[in-house]
């Protein structure tokens, strides 16, 4: 196999998974998650910042929506743009780490097919441009590593300054940049430049700081705060967890060949078989030094497994160099590729399998239970009675009044009311039902899955009535409506109020970030 041979190849590839993903996206069967349906309705609203979050992921999802509209398919289009982009990165990245062409086509074919690389073409959300954009800041030093120069610190720079509009951690890469460093012998006062160009990505949320109070920066305070106290307090670790989430990350072969290939790298360079070429090896500690923090630190507070997701290019760099160049064991990179496309399939097809009774599987064990029954909530208000020329929607969650926002119809923004003094979210500085609903009709909406659903079931109706009853004339109960079944029986519900007069008051504003 040749480098033209592999890359047609590679093309080929993946114009097939763009065209099953999108064709999978239109149909519908795994809705828009939560965080999804919040940067939609930042999408709606472009600004230069947002309260938690850089603003790349919401222009992003402005772009396709201006193509295919406010469709699951106009929000995820961006992904599915970048899913696609990010396996020939990988595949530049193995060809200049100096990779051989079987080497180069399996590493990008794994990223392409395994769980990581197929979630980073379905789902709208801030991982995908920041493990793009890292994956082409590590091409622009392993490219300098094989050639013994030092990178381009310009070219660096706006390639970090690129991802950081999507995830503030892109700055990390300075780390391992200043690293390789010592590769070239010398300090090359460029580098200063370069980070220098890079904190522009800042701007825009600085900008928007502040008008609005600093609030991003009180928010990571806060969390920051919350997390250490809570760690100190509590036993707040998940550490076999977050592992068992990085082995699904990649497929159990693939995972147990990047085991393999971090023992070879932590050998001693005297008792290799074969020299580790420096830009692998470049790739192999960022994503060991990567990986292993996050377990780490999964020791002591919980940690989510898609929050080292980014070291996973370089990682599989690493492993296909192990298997296919260092062991030529090609046939093991091959199967494990396969057995994560088969996984990936498989996880894609539970909630339709659990929907028709096919698969005896604990709804709790389905990846995409925060993605299902939407379409239905939205025809169930509908049925309700919900108007959009005539009503609003509210929930007291900022994730429930996303998702309304796009599924109801008319797809109209919706409120959120603070009834559990909980923290402020990008809601709290949109204009409030004060300012725009008084005197009117709103429907009030609460989600959930089992077994919460089923545990608290019997006292949310009258729970909420009350909390709702100092904001309204009149709360109605309508009942709890099924938005989605597993195996036949309820897994998810929506409680609906019906809500007339709004009064004009709102919670007492906690002042929590």
């Amino acid at each position: 196999m040749t480098y033209q041979k592999a890359f047609f190849a590679l093309i080929l590839l993946l114009m097939i998974k763009a065209l099953a993903v999108g064709l999978f996206i239109a149909q519908g069967n795994i809705g828009l998650g939560p965080d999804e349906a919040q940067y939609w309705t930042w999408s709606q609203q472009p600004a230069l910042g947002y309260y938690s979050k850089p603003p790349g992921i919401a222009w992003q999802i402005w772009m396709g929506t201006q193509l295919f509209g406010s469709t699951e398919l106009g929000v995820r289009f961006g992904a599915l743009v970048i899913g696609t982009l990010l396996p020939l990165a990988v595949f530049l990245l193995a060809k200049r780490s100096t990779l051989s062409p079987a080497g180069s086509f399996w590493a990008s074919a794994a990223m392409a097919l395994c769980p990581v690389g197929m979630m980073a073409s379905l789902l709208a959300i801030t991982d995908g441009g920041q493990v793009f954009f890292w994956t082409l800041a590590t091409l622009i030093v392993a490219s300098a590593l094989s050639q013994n120069r030092p990178p381009s610190y310009f070219l660096l720079g706006l390639t970090i300054l690129a991802g950081a509009l999507f995830k503030w951690p892109m700055y990390l890469f300075w780390l391992f940049a200043l690293g390789s460093q010592y590769a070239h012998g010398k300090w090359n006062w460029r580098f200063l430049g370069g980070v220098a160009l890079s904190l522009l990505g800042l701007l825009p949320s600085l900008i928007w700081n502040a008008q609005h109070g600093w609030v991003t920066f009180r928010h990571v305070a806060a969390t920051i705060e919350h997390g250490a106290t809570e760690a100190s307090t509590t036993e707040a670790g998940n550490f076999f967890a977050f592992l068992g989430s990085q082995m699904a990350l990649l497929s159990p072969i693939l995972f147990a060949l990047l085991l393999f290939a971090f023992w070879i790298l932590l050998r001693p360079t005297h008792r290799r078989t074969h020299a580790m070429p420096p830009a692998v090896a470049f790739c192999g500690w960022t994503s060991f030094i990567i990986i292993a923090g996050y377990s780490l630190m999964a020791l002591f507070k919980k940690m989510q497994g898609n929050w080292c997701d980014f070291a996973y290019p370089g990682a599989i760099v690493l492993l296909s160099w192990a298997a296919c160049d260092h062991l030529k064991a090609v046939k093991w990179m091959a199967g494990g590729t396969f057995l994560a496309l088969c996984l990936s399939i498989f996880s894609f097809a539970i909630p339709t399998l659990q929907e028709k009774n096919l698969l005896p599987l604990s709804y709790s064990a389905n990846p995409f239970r925060h993605n299902l029954g939407w379409k239905s909530l939205g025809q169930s208000l509908t049925d309700a009675g919900y108007d959009p020329s005539q009503h609003f929607l509210v929930g007291d969650k900022y994730q429930t009044s996303s998702i309304l926002s796009f599924y109801a119809e008319g797809q109209k923004r919706a409120y959120f009311l603070n009834l559990n003094r909980v923290r402020k979210n990008q809601f709290s500085f949109w204009p409030s039902m004060k300012q725009e609903q008084l005197g009117r009709t709103g429907y009030f909406v609460v989600t959930e899955n089992i077994p919460a659903l089923t545990r608290q079931l019997p006292q949310l109706p009258t729970t909420y009535q009350e909390k709702l009853k100092p904001y309204f004339d009149q709360v109605e109960y309508l009942g709890i409506k099924t938005i989605f079944s597993s195996n036949r029986r309820q897994a998810k519900g929506a409680l609906i109020f019906r809500c007339t007069g709004y009064n004009g008051r709102l919670p007492v504003d906690p002042a929590l970030y």
